[in-house]
């Protein structure tokens, strides 16, 4: 799938428009196309069409001529008085139809008779707060109960980043022209978006452009999993040194170690608590585990990185923080492991929350991935997870730029960035909600950047087949999403992994 900034479609409708195809062409096959699916999708007898400025309104024209020629009795309310260039023609054609429009003061009146209500209100350029007059639209049309059909993006949301600021509207489904809209599949405009689904409008593919988001599924994927080749042995599989967990924290090193164990690790090494050692490594058959010096409430300190040093010195990748705790002790071994270790490195959980205040990762020259959720990424950019998940393309950028590393923003819409890279991944559910889960991604993209790969295509991939291992634990068991827990997923990691190689 193909996903496009407000920007980049832009650039293809003008580029199509220098190869001569005319922009009322492109319009008429957009407005045609998303007719012809809420004919499809919602049969309405009738129908009313909410139309603002600009070429979105003029979408909305087409669409509600399309909708009269097959017979279905429309209103259209025309959020301007005059109109210019192809929606002027388009609203020309349904005056001639006599077509029927409606002023603001009828919209309640409506809404309640219609059984389908099209947004054609703001359209993908939008951005910022909905203004007062547009904002009442949006309110009382979510508010009706009747399903919605909303033109390229939902108004309110902005195409380019997802935000939202203020109301947005909720429609049922969304129908992007050419292109599925970045503002569509990034919380929170995510969320609002409903079914998103894309349609050809005739841009050629010469008038394609790159976009600047990857949507990562599996095809994006392909050829990118290193594979073990002859002459192989453990190490070359890929050699792990995971240090996580304290003697209260047992569950999280071993969710960590399974994780990189399905994806294809050939050998595991954990560091962990002295505490915490004998009751992990009964756990753990085939990794080899190592009880290190802890303080007194059993978390590791300090005292313990000569030891992991040593261990470290046969790591080919290393992953750090799950259940290891927080506090000046741990950010002390956090940044001298830091320092002294030129492998890839994945921090997740408490090393994040140990890097506020540091400045390690800039002179860091290995690679580095930092898995937070919203909690830990708004307390590593000095504000708050509300902040966070209110801007959660920027903050990933933000982040990723300003550590000069790989970020893996968890959530419905896990976001990887690196530099101008971004990639939003497309698996997963709900049932990822649950304790533990980030532990087996950490594990997951763990084994694979030991295996050689490139930072953030690891994160991507161990994204991909994270989420895809809770899809097929679904569609097998045909439980509730809420039932799911972490180790569940171990089972279907190794099938999960398998549909990308």
């Amino acid at each position: 799938m193909k996903l496009y900034t407000a920007q980049e479609m832009s650039r293809a409708d003008s580029a199509a428009q220098e190869l001569g195809i005319p922009g009322g062409v492109l319009m008429e096959r957009a407005g045609a196309e998303m007719a012809r699916l809420a004919l499809e999708r919602f049969a309405p007898h009738r129908a009313l069409v909410v139309s603002g400025g600009g070429n979105n309104g003029g979408d909305g024209f087409v669409i509600a001529r399309e909708l009269h020629r097959s017979g279905v009795e429309v209103a259209v309310l025309a959020t301007k008085d005059e109109y210019e260039g192809d929606p002027r023609t388009n609203l020309q054609a349904l005056r001639n139809l006599d077509v029927r429009f409606i002023g603001q003061e009828d919209l309640d009146e409506e809404l309640g008779a219609a059984d389908l209500a099209v947004d054609a209100l703001l359209g993908t350029g939008f951005s910022g707060e909905v203004r007062e007059r547009e904002a009442q639209i949006i309110e009382r049309m979510n508010s009706a109960h009747v399903p919605v059909l909303a033109v390229d993006v939902p108004s309110g949301v902005d195409g380019s980043t997802g935000e939202v600021h203020g109301v947005a509207v909720a429609p049922d489904l969304t129908v992007c022209a050419h292109a599925v809209k970045v503002g569509c599949v990034i919380s929170p405009g995510r969320e609002h978006a409903g079914e998103v689904v894309a349609v050809d409008i005739g841009i050629p593919p010469e008038a394609d452009v790159d976009p600047s988001l990857v949507w990562t599924d599996a095809a994006s994927l392909e050829g990118k999993i290193p594979r073990t080749t002859e002459p192989a042995h453990k190490y070359s599989a890929g050699a792990l040194l995971v240090v996580a967990g304290s003697r209260g924290m047992t569950g999280a090193p071993v969710m960590v170690v399974r994780g990189a164990q399905r994806t294809g690790c050939g050998i595991v090494f954990l560091a962990t608590s002295e505490g915490a050692a004998p009751a992990v490594d009964l756990a753990l058959t085939e990794a080899i585990v190592y009880g290190v010096a802890e303080d007194e409430e059993g978390y590791m300190g300090s005292g313990a990185l000569e030891e992991i040093l040593d261990h470290a010195g046969r790591a080919s990748a290393l992953v750090m923080g799950p259940g290891t705790g927080t506090g000046d002790e741990g950010r002390r071994l956090l940044e001298n492991i830091l320092r002294e270790v030129d492998v890839p490195v994945l921090l997740d959980a408490d090393a994040i929350t140990n890097l506020v205040g540091t400045d390690v990762l800039a002179q860091r020259n290995g690679p580095t991935v930092l898995t937070p959720h919203a909690g830990e990424l708004g307390r590593l950019l000095g504000s708050g997870a509300k902040e966070i998940s209110a801007r959660r393309l920027h903050s990933a950028r933000a982040a990723a730029q300003e550590n000069d590393c790989c970020v893996l923003l968890k959530g419905s819409d896990t976001l990887v960035a690196q530099g101008e890279r971004v990639a939003v991944n497309s698996t997963g559910s709900v049932a990822l909600a649950t304790a533990g889960t980030g532990d087996v991604l950490s594990g997951v993209i763990g084994a694979l950047l030991s295996r050689g790969m490139d930072a953030y295509e690891a994160a991507r991939a161990g994204a991909w087949a994270h989420g895809r291992a809770a899809e097929l634990w679904l569609e097998e068991t045909g439980w509730p999403a809420e039932s799911l827990v972490a180790t569940d997923l171990l089972g279907y990691l190794p099938e999960a992994v398998g549909e990308l190689l």
